[in-house]
């Protein structure tokens, strides 16, 4: 795992393919005050990353970002058992194998209140995605609404370009498209905004550092004109 803020908040991320190329995908990890660790968006649960895990703190909380990132959940279920599970919106009823202990929604929970700020990112009805911020690394964790692929093999690079998302951030053109509900994804978005954060770890692609903010508004610029960009 990469340590992204001293002691408080750590990023692993492991192979994923879209569009043809492997585009990574990302797992984050916060210290919460009473020094336990809240998994967001469980990666494949190596004997190394547990490992890692277990030097940094013990889990008490663990999270997911949609309804399309679960495949890893029953290993990490079935090992931290005393961990309590929080499914995105639509995941509850699609695992029911599972026995989550809450629903995330735009309310944030009591175990991270006044410590991490959470929404859901909403307008597509599709796959609402839960969103995280860091206020203490000043850094903004999303799921795959976001992209951005910069750095990385030849390959990955010329995705980037093709997507328009080498250069800039941008918002996935399938993603765009699934949005229904502009004045929803709007005020998601304001409120998203008002929040303390200079960078951005999207689940998929390249970290996004320094002005955060400016680049969020700039990839979600179709939606507050009302009109779809390709």
């Amino acid at each position: 795992m990469i340590e992204w803020h001293a002691n408080i908040m750590w990023h692993h991320t492991e192979p994923y393919r879209r569009f043809g190329v492997n585009i990574g995908q990302r797992m984050t990890v916060f210290r919460l005050n009473d020094d336990s660790l809240l998994v967001h968006n469980p990666a494949s649960l190596s004997p190394q990353l547990q490992e890692q895990l277990k030097r940094i703190g013990k889990i008490s909380c663990i999270t997911t970002a949609n309804l399309h990132l679960h495949q890893n959940l029953s290993d990490w279920w079935l090992t931290y058992p005393e961990a309590r599970f929080f499914a995105a919106p639509g995941l509850y009823n699609k695992r029911t194998d599972l026995g989550f202990d809450g629903i995330l929604n735009s309310t944030t929970s009591t175990l991270w209140r006044n410590q991490l700020y959470q929404t859901v990112l909403r307008g597509n009805d599709a796959c609402e995605e839960v969103i995280f911020c860091d206020p203490n690394s000043r850094t903004l964790v999303l799921g795959e609404s976001l992209l951005l692929l910069q750095e990385g093999s030849l390959l990955k690079q010329f995705v980037g370009r093709l997507l328009g998302c080498n250069k800039e951030a941008c918002v996935p053109l399938p993603y765009q498209i699934q949005i229904k509900e502009s004045k929803l994804l709007r005020q998601s978005l304001q409120e998203i905004l008002t929040w303390p954060f200079d960078h951005i770890l999207p689940i998929h692609g390249d970290p996004i550092v320094f002005n955060g903010k400016e680049k969020l508004a700039a990839a979600y610029l179709w939606a507050f004109h009302g009109d779809r960009i390709s």
